[in-house]
């Protein structure tokens, strides 16, 4: 596990800057603070900086081909590569270390841009072929990992972490209005775009090519499911199948020269990851869970204490409280970098530096819910048919009504709006909404020209063309609101506090078989994720799997109507906050009273403003000079704002 930077001078031809380089690799201190590495070649420069994972002394990068051809930086894993190096070793290719790295420069020394489709892990590549003078940028198939890049037209700027590419000076600092409208859209900025102008993620299973010619985005994972495929098999072969995978994926993302423990949240999917992780280990594990201070019913310590005294565990737990997120969500805003707002990020946060003061890896139960159904929007995407089906009147012309009219349902209300709509396009847009076109037009000061809310998934829509609605959801969710939203705050969190975070339901050979499992197997009757939960029988009491889905979020409704009101409506409203210069002080003034009068449901949206503005003074508002000193220190610069 890494943070990877880099210039190619692709353009110009002129030599790298390595006083630049080592600047970036510097931000990156964090998510590597085992070693560094540097390789420059003419008009590239290549830097990195280690959290030593395997072969801890032979494993430094970067690393080259034994031609000296190809030459990589690299951040995650590759939980495949023995069987790579086996198969590359038949080929003739001589390795000189144990580490999983140097095998991706062999496979592009053998196969080329085609040797990416071969790596089952989670990674984020930058890759040197000095023969042809060209740079690839690639990003696994599900976005496990981030990489950002800037280019302007002649010199390619790219990094783990946006901050490593603000550190030169030539790169300007603008907000995205059509971004920032996606974020308020979705709470998150899909893939490519980030929320400064001019920098762009590399989306999922896309490699970025850089050469003399310019750059440009090439799909190296097309794999659209096959449904036909798993309907012929029977159901308690797929259970076994699907078991034979989950169990082989936990094996494979416990290798590891150093420490694994596990994230234990009480829930399904993280106590079937420790229960594998404690069968498979020959000494007990270490498992680590977060709560929540005061009378929250959505606590499960209890749960996870529970699951940790069966397994045998050595257990450790966090409580966090309404001062200490008003207090540390500004660094998890400056760690987080683009615009996302997740209440859950500063406890994922928290949780991560537990567990670094004992394990340097933990396995995670993220990702299970988007590829097998579990959140409420697919059961109403797998039913909404039925509903569809009956006239306007009796669908929606009645039902939309009363529901609008109830104050604190915001999650009825996207499903209900959708309800009625046909085209599926549309119907995807208006679930995913957490505030609609008409209220963001109220909101936003100068009139913006809104984004179009259907465009989110075009980059993998051609995939889904001809299957049914709730699998093209699963297949879009896993690309979008998984990797650029999820998946990318338990990157960030974790590798804020030096600590690699595995997420095994994500193994590629076991998403193979995940996305080409009907409708009907993944949701059953009123039963979400049914056929992983039979797999998981194997592992998990039935207590557990029968017990109802309790969501991993602070009571941030709870703390916005009480302990945080007065701190949002002071940041938010001040004259000189980041909010004021693009919306109505009106309109956010009302969202703070209306939500804590309850009167409705904004707690989305005032943490998506907040983050914002926090985001706002943070990477926009601040001066050059302060944001070198805050990436220097490893902390934010924020300004006091005045009273509203």
């Amino acid at each position: 596990m890494c943070g990877i930077c880099g210039i190619y001078n692709y353009g110009s031809g002129e030599p790298a800057s390595e006083p630049t380089v080592r600047d970036m690799a510097t931000a990156l201190h964090h998510r590597g603070p085992d070693d560094e590495g540097f390789h420059f070649d003419g008009s590239l420069g290549l830097g990195m900086r280690r959290l030593s994972i395997i072969d801890l002394e032979g494993g430094g990068q970067p690393i080259a081909s034994e031609s000296g051809r190809c030459v990589t930086v690299f951040n995650g894993e590759i939980y495949n590569f023995h069987e790579l190096r086996r198969e590359l070793e038949a080929l003739g290719h001589v390795f000189r270390t144990r580490t999983d790295t140097e095998t991706i420069v062999h496979a592009y020394e053998q196969w080329g841009f085609a040797a990416l489709t071969r790596l089952n892990g989670m990674f984020g590549i930058a890759l040197w072929d000095a023969e042809e003078r060209t740079l690839v940028l690639a990003r696994d198939p599900y976005g496990i990992k981030p990489l950002y890049y800037h280019d302007d037209g002649s010199r390619l700027r790219f990094g783990s972490e946006i901050k490593s590419i603000l550190c030169d000076d030539a790169v300007p600092r603008e907000v995205d209005r059509a971004a920032l409208d996606a974020f308020l859209t979705l709470t998150y900025v899909p893939s490519p775009a980030t929320a400064f102008v001019g920098i762009g993620k590399v989306p999922p299973g896309f490699g970025l090519v850089c050469d003399a010619g310019g750059c440009r985005l090439r799909r190296f994972h097309f794999a659209p499911p096959d449904l036909l495929a798993v309907k012929r098999r029977d159901e308690p072969e797929l259970v076994r199948r699907l078991q034979d995978l989950i169990e082989a994926a936990v094996g494979r993302q416990m290798v590891a020269d150093v420490p694994v423990g596990a994230l234990l949240s009480g829930g399904v999917d993280s106590t079937a990851t420790a229960t594998i992780m404690s069968g498979l280990s020959d000494r007990p594990i270490d498992t680590f869970t977060v709560g929540f201070g005061g009378d929250y019913t959505l606590n499960e310590t209890h749960f996870a204490r529970a699951t940790a005294h069966r397994l045998g565990s050595r257990h450790h737990e966090i409580i966090v409280s309404a001062e200490e997120y008003a207090e540390f969500l500004p660094l998890s805003v400056w760690h987080l970098e683009d615009l996302i707002s997740m209440d859950s990020t500063l406890a994922y946060y928290k949780v991560c530096a537990l567990a670094r003061e004992s394990v340097k890896v933990v396995l995670t139960g993220q990702g299970a819910d988007e590829p097998f159904a579990g959140y409420p929007r697919h059961m109403a995407e797998r039913y909404g048919g039925i509903v569809r089906w009956l006239p306007g009147r009796l669908s929606t012309g009645l039902l939309a009504p009363l529901v609008e009219r109830l104050p604190r349902t915001e999650q009825l209300k996207r499903a209900v709006r959708s309800l009625g709509i046909s085209n599926i396009r549309q119907r995807r847009a208006a679930i995913w909404t957490i505030l609609d076109a008409d209220f963001r037009r109220r909101l936003y000061r100068d009139g913006w020209a809104l984004a179009d809310d259907t465009r989110a998934g075009e980059l993998w829509e051609q995939d889904v063309q001809g299957l049914d609605g709730l699998s093209q959801m699963l297949y879009l969710d896993a690309r979008l609101s998984l990797a650029d939203n999820l998946l990318m705050y338990g990157d960030k969190m974790a590798m804020a506090v030096s600590l690699e975070a595995r997420v095994p339901f994500l193994d590629l050979e076991l998403m193979r078989l995940v996305e080409s499992i009907p409708p009907r197997l993944k949701i059953h009757g009123m039963t979400r994720k049914y056929v992983l939960k039979r797999a998981l029988a194997k592992w998990v009491p039935a207590e557990v799997i029968q017990r109802k889905k309790i969501p991993f979020r602070p009571p941030i409704d709870q703390w916005l109507r009480t302990d945080l009101r007065s701190h949002v409506a002071d940041l938010l409203l001040a004259q000189d906050s980041g909010c004021m210069k693009y919306f109505d002080k009106q309109t956010v003034r009302s969202m703070i009273e209306d939500h804590a009068g309850g009167r409705q449901d904004y707690k989305r949206a005032l943490l998506s403003l907040l983050v914002f503005e926090l985001w706002h003074g943070q990477f926009i508002g601040s001066s050059s000079s302060e944001l070198r000193r805050a990436i220097r220190h490893g902390r934010p610069a924020v300004a006091e704002k005045a009273p509203a």
